[in-house]
């Protein structure tokens, strides 16, 4: 049964991929600038100063000449099997640049992940434990702070703070340089939203539960406290904030983005930018092709995760 709802979900999946490639393959289009000039290793600027049937040479090289359609069907398809095509401006297989920079991404993400975790449900059950108490309001305060600050201004924050003013951590540079020591900044850059959110549902999720008449009566069993908000309590209360730490994932990739070029971290968010800015598209859909089916792959992830967690749902 297991496989079958793996199967379906990977179904159900694929026209969300397909529409995450048509957008990065529009995109890429849709963008500023021509990428014919970019791979000649000219700017916007020497636009002007260019050959024409030079410029009408590189373009039929490149395919850039065909309709947008065929230029699609032929990207896609080559996608599908996992050849990415090479890049317009370094002339390297783009699925070799991207696959050498998804590491660090994959780091970034999964130490982010397990902070914002951790610290965001510690929060909540605390706060929701103690409710109407000082420790509630701190939690809250955190929560709503947490909510409200942008991830690239505290990303700025944190480095100007702790890494310029207290030269605590290193100001950027790769793990290969520096250790996991230079996951430090950017994972807690990206953490605070995604904690505060789920630091927001689970008090939310676990006063609705602790308000039922089964903690009532595990109470009056005689269990321990800390058992009935664990046990009973916790477990009843945990998807909806498996649902908030799902959708958390499309935000950090976001976040990745911005704070990956912060720190100088030579991830899928860092790849990103540098394709935008010299107009490589194929660097472009790569990347954002990778990020999609990364999302997609952490839906299904959740869904299994509600199986396991709440056997109700297998049925």
């Amino acid at each position: 049964m297991l496989t079958t709802v793996i199967l379906r979900r990977l179904l159900f999946s694929f026209p969300t991929i397909l529409g995450v490639a048509t957008l990065a393959f529009l995109l890429g289009h849709m963008s500023p600038g021509d990428p014919a000039i970019a791979a000649m290793g000219l700017d916007l600027d020497g636009e002007s100063m260019i050959d024409p049937d030079e410029l009408a040479r590189v373009r039929e090289e490149l395919g850039l000449n065909k309709p947008l359609i065929v230029q699609y069907l032929q990207w896609i398809g080559n996608a599908l099997q996992g050849d990415f095509g090479t890049s317009y401006v370094s002339s390297t297989e783009v699925s070799e640049m991207v696959f050498e920079a998804l590491p660090t991404t994959m780091l970034l993400l999964v130490l982010t992940m397990s902070t914002a975790i951790i610290s965001g449900m510690a929060l909540g059950i605390v706060s929701a434990v103690f409710r109407g108490r000082s420790m509630d309001y701190v939690a809250r305060m955190i929560a709503i702070i947490g909510v409200s600050t942008p991830t690239f201004w505290f990303a700025l924050v944190l480095m100007l703070t702790f890494a310029f003013a207290i030269p605590i951590f290193p100001m950027n540079g790769p793990v290969s340089e520096h250790g996991l020591i230079a996951m430090a900044l950017p994972t807690l850059a990206i953490a605070l939203h995604p904690a505060a959110l789920i630091a927001r549902m689970t008090r939310s999720s676990m006063l609705e539960v602790l308000s039922q008449d089964m903690i009532r009566t595990a109470a009056a069993k005689g269990l321990g406290k800390w058992r009935v908000f664990m046990v009973h309590g916790l477990r009843n209360a945990i998807n909806p904030v498996i649902t908030v730490i799902g959708f958390q994932f499309a935000n950090l990739m976001g976040g990745a983005v911005a704070v990956e070029f912060i720190f100088s971290l030579p991830g899928l968010g860092s790849l990103l930018i540098e394709g935008i800015y010299e107009k490589d598209i194929l660097l472009i859909q790569g990347a954002v092709l990778v990020i999609g089916v990364a999302f997609a792959l952490s839906n299904l992830i959740v869904d299994l995760l509600y199986m396991v967690i709440d056997p109700r749902i297998r049925v």
